[in-house]
């Protein structure tokens, strides 16, 4: 958060709301030179975009407010900007500058507290606030490692078994091992990041890792 130092000195202070809607990101100060004769509280409303947002609601209000004189509220215009004009003194030694402002509910909003006209000089507080950032969620677990001959066997049962010819090094090998005619053609499944060839043949599945022709295996049916 922007926050002027000037401020503190005055006794101006955050309220934080954790779970409001609305941050205060931004808390400025100026002086009777650069107020130039204006006394307000400016509100500068942002959207989740950093861009100006019209039509929020912002209130201004005081300790020691009588409960049936509501709080001075505002909507931001076109530019995400309003203005409420202050009139109260605030005590330089004391530091009891009676306002505070936040947006739309004190609830929802971060409110800056302990505002007022030092010594009766016209100054302007200048604050902004938008929507207030979320953490996202952190990302799913990845899924447990695959048991591989499970899912050979899964991808197997996914298709017809009929008999198909075939000279390949999977059907040499079912061959000479006593697994009779094959009943697919060849088919490929990636498994745990690793492709994987396997042909079903009479008696078992055959299958290997994708280049290592010298390691096939089988699962007899």
């Amino acid at each position: 958060m922007q926050w002027d130092d000037r401020l503190t000195n005055l006794g101006v202070n955050l309220k934080a709301t954790a779970d409001g809607a609305w941050s205060a990101t931004a808390a400025q100060y100026q002086d009777e030179q650069e107020a130039q004769g204006q006394h307000h509280i400016w509100f500068t409303v942002l959207d989740e975009n950093n861009k100006p947002k019209p039509n929020v609601r912002v209130f201004v209000d005081w300790v020691g407010r009588d409960q049936d004189d509501p709080p001075t509220q505002r909507l931001t215009d076109k530019n995400g900007r309003a203005n409420v004009d202050i009139y109260a003194n605030l005590d330089i030694n004391k530091k009891n500058g009676p306002y505070f402002a936040y947006v739309e509910s004190q609830a929802q909003s971060d409110v800056v507290r302990g505002m007022g006209l030092p010594e009766h000089h016209h100054v302007n507080f200048l604050l902004t606030f938008a929507p207030r950032a979320t953490t996202p969620p952190p990302p799913p677990p990845p899924p447990p490692p695959q048991d591989v001959p499970t899912a050979i066997l899964e991808k197997a049962k996914s298709v017809p078994w009929m008999p198909v010819n075939n000279g390949a090094a999977l059907w040499n090998f079912a061959k000479a091992n006593g697994l009779q005619d094959q009943q697919t053609d060849e088919m490929t499944v990636t498994i745990n990041g690793e492709d994987y060839l396997l042909q079903v043949f009479n008696l078992g599945i055959v299958y290997a890792k994708v280049g290592d022709w010298g390691n096939i295996k089988v699962i007899r049916k």
